[in-house]
């Protein structure tokens, strides 16, 4: 059977607060949270995490002061290499530099979602409240750079009281609650660090891809004559790349906006029209000298070999449905329950916990894992943009389809879980969340 530490915030000594009743954990994940820009002029939060804020001002309207609560934020909470454009990589060997772009990028994400952290910062006033945060792939740098979290500690509660309230975990473990948990990423090849001398190449293809193809795309549209009224219009379209899940749908969706552009007449009398444009910003980051140097260390191949297969390559027609089909394959661990599942049941297995959470997939869901045990996922609060049909296997996506549609989903899940007394098993609910965001 396993094994655990026990125990949770201490009564605060000297003080008349209520002996506890009852421990509540609730359990989220995936809520990427980000630096990126939004109409600030017009809006008090960004809109596409209103739902996560929500969500803690219902927790903290609902406290019972004979209750303890532990708020367990699953990983890929603060969406650091999503918030990454800087000119040193999260995977610099200057440690020191980085350190300091990490701690500016960390107050300029919680400035951002200033509403969001205004309700931590309220749960923490209660004083049998803490925060447990378990670290995932897009904020790994935490585990990697453990100095900072005191600044988000400090953002969060000056007191040392309150800040003693706040965990940082690689994975959680809880006796009394009989629970087991932990991001998710460590099930997915592509997105856990395999070799200490290098990022995880999701890590890569958030840093170097994800976040440089909108502004490159925007500078070349200009650069070639696109009014401003089209380019907001097709940033707007492209800024959805960050929606995108599994990230092997890249290609494909590139190749759609492209048809959907087509013979735009914003294209007449232009040397390049918008397929041109976004197939030349791809094959611009793939030879990149970042990437460039990633991919050879990788791949093991000569550096100038690189961009001449780059540049043959992307010369094939359909190219880009092709890649994505193939890399869906083998990609399938970071968009499928299915493997965390199995994870779950060794765990179950060899550990004995009842209750195993998982988030990663941003697919909520819930499975028995025995007559008394189950597997969680808890989704995710950031919008996820997929393929419009797609059959059971969530693999077999119709990549090879130019007419393929896409939707704009977010499917979110909060696991509460409480426990009354020492001699019953813990509650659980799973309540999960979706709406279509067009």
């Amino acid at each position: 059977m396993h094994t655990s530490e026990q125990g949770g915030p201490a009564s605060p000594e000297g003080s008349d607060c209520p002996p506890v009743e009852k421990l509540k954990a609730y359990i989220v994940s995936d809520v990427h949270l980000n630096n990126h820009p939004f109409d600030a002029a017009h809006l008090s939060e960004n809109p596409r995490r209103r739902n996560f804020r929500l969500f803690l001002r219902r927790l903290n309207e609902e406290l019972q002061a004979n209750e303890r609560i532990q708020l367990i934020l699953n990983g890929d909470i603060l969406d650091i290499t999503g918030s990454w454009f800087e000119s040193v990589m999260p995977w610099d060997g200057d440690r020191s530099r980085v350190l300091d772009t990490l701690n500016r990028l960390l107050l300029d994400i919680m400035e951002n979602n200033l509403s969001t952290f205004e309700e931590l910062r309220r749960l923490l006033r209660h004083p049998y409240a803490e925060i447990i945060y378990v670290f995932g792939n897009h904020d790994g740098m935490l585990q990697q750079y453990p100095e900072s979290h005191a600044v988000v500690k400090t953002f969060l509660c000056p007191e040392a009281e309150g800040q003693s309230r706040i965990r940082f975990v690689p994975c959680y473990a809880s006796e009394e609650l009989d629970l087991y948990l932990e991001h998710g990423h460590l099930q997915d090849p592509f997105n856990r660090q395999c070799d200490q001398h290098e990022p995880p190449l999701g890590d890569v293809i958030n840093v170097l891809i994800v976040n440089r193809f909108v502004e490159l795309a925007v500078n070349r549209f200009r650069e070639h004559g696109y009014s401003e009224p089209f380019i907001t219009r097709i940033h707007s379209r492209l800024h959805d790349i960050e929606y995108l899940r599994p990230l092997a749908l890249l290609p494909v969706w590139i190749q759609t906006i492209g048809y959907e552009y087509e013979g735009h007449p914003e294209s007449r009398g232009k040397i390049m029209g918008v397929p041109d444009i976004l197939m030349a910003v791809i094959a611009e980051i793939l030879r990149d000298p970042d990437m460039v140097a990633y991919m050879t260390r990788r791949l093991q191949w000569p550096r100038p070999m690189l961009p001449l297969m780059v540049k043959l390559i992307l010369r094939i027609p359909w190219i880009l449905p092709v890649i994505s089909f193939f890399t869906s394959k083998l990609m399938r661990r970071t968009h499928s329950n299915k493997y965390q599942y199995k994870a779950a049941q060794k765990i179950h297995r060899e550990k004995g916990y009842r209750l195993i959470a998982f988030g990663h997939t941003h697919i909520p869901g819930v499975q028995p894992l025995s007559q008394s045990a189950y597997y969680f996922n808890t989704g995710s609060w950031k919008p996820v943009i997929n393929l419009f049909k797609i059959s059971k296997d969530p693999v077999e996506l119709e990549y090879l389809n130019p007419d393929v549609q896409f939707n704009k989903v977010e499917r979110s899940g909060i696991l509460l879980i409480e426990k009354s007394d020492r001699s019953s098993p813990a509650e659980f609910s799973l309540q999960t969340i979706q709406s279509g965001l067009g």
